[in-house]
């Protein structure tokens, strides 16, 4: 139980949160199965699909997997570069834990207010603000991980989230530019834009 404590914890931005995850790679690797495993599923149904819809159906499976591996690499470096690579496996553990938080909270925003607005659930604009408003609050977790995980400043913190979210966005821009034209937008929301 010391894992939903602890995102349950800094995702509420309790500091206190980040002793609920053990340091080390056992840690590490246990907080990256679920992302491999769900890659390796979608590889699987990917190749359930037909011929032409395969490629577009891979690179579905692979680039959460990307991305996730993409933001651990540019945060080891970082914290190497703060002299703090002792704490990156335990801040590692904890962001990637924390990182299914925004996720839970959407599915549960857009079940509340498919309750209380059936109509308006459906809604390209509903479904966009709520992506907009978790993406915004990932964006704090990230940095407020950062900041208590490697023990860091608020501006070295900022430094890290944008480090790690530039590369991601260009790397979703270059899928969106290229063939097959992966748009991660409509993944997300189920709707293009």
């Amino acid at each position: 139980m010391a894992i939903p404590l602890g995102v349950w914890l800094l995702g509420r931005g309790r500091s206190e949160g980040i002793n609920c995850f053990a340091p080390g790679a056992g840690a590490l690797f246990a907080a990256l199965a679920p992302t491999i495993a769900l890659a390796l599923i979608g590889v699987w149904m990917a190749f359930m699909l037909p011929p032409a819809e395969r490629v577009m159906g891979l690179v579905r499976a692979v680039v959460p997997l990307v991305c996730t591996l993409l933001q651990l690499v540019v945060s080891e470096f970082y914290a190497g570069f703060l002299s703090r690579k002792g704490l990156w496996t335990r801040y590692a553990t904890a962001s990637l834990w924390c990182g299914w938080l925004p996720l839970v909270m959407l599915i549960v925003a857009q079940g509340v207010l498919h309750l209380v607005m059936p109509g308006a659930a459906a809604s390209g604009q509903a479904l966009a603000g709520l992506a907009f408003g978790a993406q915004l609050y990932t964006l704090w977790l990230t940095w407020y991980v950062t900041k208590v995980g490697l023990l860091t400043t608020g501006w070295q913190a900022f430094v890290m989230t944008l480090l790690q979210t530039l590369p991601v966005v260009a790397l979703l821009w270059i899928l969106w530019l290229l063939p097959p034209h992966y748009n991660a937008m409509v993944d997300l929301l189920g709707i293009s834009f």
